[in-house]
């Protein structure tokens, strides 16, 4: 069975809505998220997978984000009842941090600890997200499969993204690699003969794929789209900056903006429902409730 592999490099263009993302310089996120919200009366413990950092200028805050500085920076809730002699940590110009497994209560300014911070060793639990980048429509009977390999380019697929992404409805546009199991992947990442480009649209399917066919001639997958794109990146730019978010992103295979917080209170989903619409934001806490 051929295994499925997103976009890496090469041809996957920064004007491009999802392709996999490998680390690099700027903020990185602590953990991942679990979309559980927080009922409007619970007043039980939250456990979170962080990093703690106390520099000269703050005692110890559980981050969200952390910039990639040596010393590291970042900022966040203060913690209450923290001792860094309990805990492996690095330490430099003043600065002592380090990844941990968080249990305690959140007052919305502070985070207290109810038992010892333990270490973050990779073993902690960590929510498996969905695979963002699969293909929706049935395989053909013989597989995926260029239907004109002259015209499956790395030019033809940036013609293809541009008109997709030009089209009124657009949703979003991600990639599918299929490789065997047996194929080295540095070898073959990236050949556009072994993707499934795919587009979703809230517009005429048809239409869609009648037209990115005239340059395209690789696998295609057109799909159809929960909301477009300029839809969820209006949504975006309104709730940007508002007290608590700290980070957005459209989801292109749920049409919907997930959003982060520390908290993802039912109260919090209920406004923006709302205001936006049922479905169209998804919040994620960075604080689990556990009780």
């Amino acid at each position: 069975m051929a295994g499925r592999l997103p976009w890496i490099a090469g041809i996957c263009v920064a004007a491009l809505t999802a392709c996999a993302q490998p680390g690099g310089a700027g903020p990185t996120v602590a953990g991942q998220p679990t979309p559980s919200l927080v009922p409007d009366d619970y007043g039980g413990r939250f456990r979170t997978l962080a990093t703690v950092l106390e520099s000269p200028e703050h005692g110890p805050q559980l981050c969200h984000a952390v910039a990639d500085s040596l010393p590291p920076q970042c900022g966040g809730p203060d913690i209450g009842g923290w001792d860094w002699s309990l805990v492996e940590h690095d330490e430099a110009s003043g600065t002592r941090w380090g990844a941990y497994v968080l249990v305690g209560t959140f007052d919305g300014t502070l985070f207290t600890l109810t038992e010892p911070a333990t270490d973050d060793d990779g073993g902690a639990p960590r929510p498996s997200p969905p695979d963002m980048f699969d293909t929706p429509c049935p395989e053909p009977p013989d597989g995926w499969h260029p239907v004109d390999p002259p015209r499956a380019t790395e030019e033809a697929f940036q013609r293809a993204a541009q008109i997709a992404q030009g089209t009124e409805g657009y949703g979003g546009l991600w990639v599918d690699q299929r490789l065997d199991g047996s194929e080295p992947i540095e070898a073959n990442a990236n050949d556009p003969l072994r993707l499934v480009l795919n587009v979703s649209t809230t517009g005429d399917t048809a239409a869609l794929q009648n037209a990115i066919r005239e340059v395209w001639g690789g696998s295609l997958c057109i799909s159809r789209a929960v909301r477009d794109e300029a839809t969820l990146l209006d949504v975006q730019q309104q709730v940007v900056g508002e007290p608590g978010v700290l980070g957005s992103a459209p989801n292109i295979r749920t049409g919907q903006l997930d959003v982060q917080v520390f908290i993802g209170s039912e109260e919090r989903q209920r406004d923006y429902d709302q205001r936006f619409g049922v479905g169209t934001i998804r919040l994620h806490g960075v604080l689990i409730p556990i009780d």
